[in-house]
């Protein structure tokens, strides 16, 4: 079967988390990326690596996020690289950065010069901020990101300080959205012939995600406060959160005024917080209430408290642990977990993209590449002859691995 990007080639000038996330979607989705590399190969490759040795010495995360890419090392730096790039970027259908604002720029490879050449290329840089911003040139990383748009002010209990979350969320959104607007690009281009500049920053980006808890501050709360005794959301009424049981720790989600009553009566604490308990009440009082549930539960069973939660009509469920979650029998079911087995890196395991599309199946055949792996073939496509790959090779502006 035909896959939905058959024929569409990428050029991913990407290191790092945002920019291989969205090449990596494109690749399973079908299109041909190419990665180009330094020499040195990315930075990422051996950021994180385990300590012993394992994945032929390079990071997991780096082996996962560049599956479905082949891969180029190239010198961009000396003008027989900056030669071979661009052939590639010349032929491409997209191409995807994020690198230092203004790198690729300098190298000859900004918007402008690769339209020049390519008019109809869709052009996707990834940055920290949006390039109106006073803050264009500055780096954007998921840390810094998750500080400057509020994010992790919103986590945590009150007074135990900022909360990063525990993933890499600003990366993988922004990737997300970056996908969608290639997506629309070529959709558009199939429609007009002509291509064009699409960026989704990571600020912007994290502050989308946010867009319902923005919708308070811009409309009725003017600060969050986070609540004392459950570290749930910030705009919501309680019981929603985390909370510990004698035999483990759970959550409770949404309930309605009727639900909590029937709740905390078969708790046994109805007479303490009964009062406080309302549409407004939930919100305006949700530390007693929650410090109330809190010390109740301390001394009960999970099991106890989900037959009190299911007989008022509350959600209740579990915290895992990501290995209890992973190793769910459920999870495995689904096909989600995919397996390489790879000469470069040994067997590796991953989660795929959570898409099913049944006339035209996602693509999970291509490894992460060796530096430099695919280096003879892609110059052998853009036209190069054996003597004058041979030559750039022994010259070190490009590094091939075999």
């Amino acid at each position: 079967m035909r896959a939905v990007l058959e024929g569409i080639q990428v050029a991913a000038f990407t290191h790092f988390a945002a920019g291989p996330r969205v090449t990596q979607f494109l690749g399973a989705l079908g299109a041909d990326v190419i990665k180009i590399e330094p020499p040195q190969g990315e930075a990422s490759r051996t950021l994180i690596r385990d300590g012993e040795g394992r994945f032929g010495g390079q990071s997991p995360s780096f082996v996962t996020l560049n599956r479905n890419q082949r891969g180029i090392a190239i010198d961009l730096k000396s003008e027989s690289g900056r030669s071979v790039a661009g052939r590639l970027v010349a032929g491409a259908d997209v191409l995807v950065e994020n690198f230092k604002p203004g790198a690729l720029e300098r190298l000859g490879f900004g918007y402008e010069a690769v339209r020049a050449v390519n008019p109809n290329i869709i052009y996707c840089p990834i940055s920290g901020y949006h390039p109106a911003s006073p803050k264009a040139m500055d780096l954007g990383q998921d840390m810094l990101l998750q500080g400057s748009s509020g994010m992790a002010s919103l986590s945590g209990r009150e007074g135990c300080g900022p909360t990063p979350v525990g993933v890499f969320a600003v990366d993988a959104y922004t990737a997300m959205i970056n996908v969608i607007a290639i997506l629309s690009a070529l959709h558009h281009r199939n429609s007009t012939g002509r291509g064009q500049l699409v960026h989704a920053d990571m600020l912007s980006s994290a502050l989308h995600m946010m867009m319902e808890e923005a919708s308070y501050v811009l409309n009725v709360d003017a600060q969050i406060e986070r609540s004392r005794p459950y570290a749930g959301h910030p705009h919501a009424k309680v019981p929603y959160g985390a909370y510990k049981a004698v035999d483990g720790e759970f959550v409770l989600s949404l309930a309605n005024p009727d639900q909590l009553k029937v709740f905390t009566k078969a708790l046994g604490i109805h007479d303490k917080i009964g009062p406080l308990i309302s549409e407004l009440g939930q919100r305006r009082h949700r530390n007693e209430i929650g410090e109330a549930l809190t010390r109740r539960f301390a001394d009960m069973k999970i099991s106890e408290i989900e037959i009190a939660a299911t007989e008022a009509g509350i959600w209740m469920g579990p915290v895992r642990s990501l290995t209890e979650a992973l190793h769910d029998p459920a999870i495995h079911a689904t096909g989600l977990i995919g397996t390489h087995e790879t000469s470069t890196f040994g067997r590796y395991r991953y989660v795929k993209e959570p898409i099913t599309l049944t006339d035209s199946p996602l693509q999970q055949s291509r490894p992460a590449p060796a530096l430099g792996e695919h280096s003879r073939e892609i110059m052998a496509e853009l036209g190069y002859d054996a003597t004058e790959i041979e030559r750039l090779i022994a010259d070190q502006a490009v590094v091939a691995s075999q």
